[in-house]
Formats: C-alpha cells, sequence, structure tokens
C-alpha cells in the first residue's frame, strides 16, 4: 500500500505507523515526537522480540543534530561521508517522545542513503523513528500496524554497520 508523500506525512502527524523500505529493507517509521506513536513502535519491538534499536532515520548529517545533546565533530564526517548504512549510537539523545529515552538516554541515528527517502524526509521537515527488521518482507504483525507505506527494497539487502560514539569521540564498533 503505497501513498503519496502528503499522504503518509498527514498519517505520520496523526499519530500512525508506517512502512518504508530502503537499502536495508523493511522497517516501521513513527513520528519521533509523538508519544503515543513510539509508544506504539516500542510495543511492536517488545511483541515481536526484535532485536533491532529503534533508529532515528535521518535525510542529511545536519538533521542527526537535532537528536543529539551533543555531537562529536568526527560524527559529521562519519555520518556525511558514509557510502554503506552506517547506525550511530549517541550518548544522549533529545527532542524525541520521552518513553524512548525512558530505559536509556542513548539513541541509534541513521542517516538515509536511498534518495526517494531521503526527498520524503526532507519534505516532511524532520527525522523518523524507525523499527528496523532488516528483511525483504515485514512481519505480519508489523504490516497489520501500519496504514500507509513507501519505498521498495533493493534485491541484496545491506546490513548497517552499527558503532557508538562517545562524547569525546571514543569509537566503539558494535556491527561492522
Amino acid at each position: 500500500m503505497i501513498q503519496s508523500p502528503r499522504e503518509l506525512t498527514h498519517l505520520l502527524r496523526q499519530g500512525k505507523l508506517i512502512g518504508l523500505a530502503d537499502e536495508t529493507g523493511f522497517s516501521v517509521a513513527a513520528d519521533p515526537q509523538n508519544d503515543a506513536a513510539v509508544a506504539q513502535l516500542l510495543q511492536l519491538q517488545f511483541e515481536l522480540g526484535t532485536p533491532y534499536l529503534p533508529t532515528i532515520l535521518t535525510q542529511t548529517t545536519e538533521q542527526v543534530g537535532m537528536y543529539v545533546v551533543r555531537m562529536p565533530e568526527i560524527a559529521f564526517d562519519l555520518v556525511e561521508f558514509a557510502r554503506k548504512p552506517l547506525t550511530v549510537l549517541y550518548e544522549q539523545g533529545k527532542n524525541v517522545a520521552p518513553v524512548l529515552l525512558e530505559k536509556s538516554p542513548e539513541i541509534a541515528i541513521r542517516r538515509s542513503l536511498n534518495a526517494d527517502i531521503q526527498r520524503f524526509l526532507g519534505g516532511y521537515g524532520k527525522g523518523l523513528l524507525t523499527l528496523p527488521f532488516e528483511t525483504n518482507t515485514l512481519p505480519a504483525q508489523a504490516q497489520a500496524a501500519i496504514e500507509g507505506g513507501m519505498g521498495q527494497v533493493v534485491s541484496t539487502i545491506q546490513k548497517p554497520q552499527i558503532m557508538r560514539l562517545g562524547f569525546n569521540g571514543e569509537v566503539e564498533f558494535i556491527r561492522r
């Protein structure tokens, strides 16, 4: 069920979940500042037992700064010049529903490499909180939770590299 960017924006602003497909596979997305939508996304993660972290998906490196209390200088280069999907865990998040940061202040962020998703995020004006599945299809329960979607999964899914970045630029790779 693919809709126009305008329809998807309307759904997100109403607190609905949508499906996204890009180079990393399918994910379910919500407005990161909508308490009810974020709670629904976290409940879906719990019910499905998915090991993947809810991740803010951004259009640009500048958008990353909207969600991080203090972004180390090295982060700009890492995110801006990444040619493969890269999820970075930052020490302290901000501008998201409080329920997301209740267990840990750490926040995961990935800049989209997909041109269609980047255009959508640019039109939406902020990032999206996604629950990645890194698969070619959404689980049935996730499919039932979404009200619309966009994008296409590529034939070869690229699992993102995951790294933790400290306030002072300390780097720890979690998945290469």
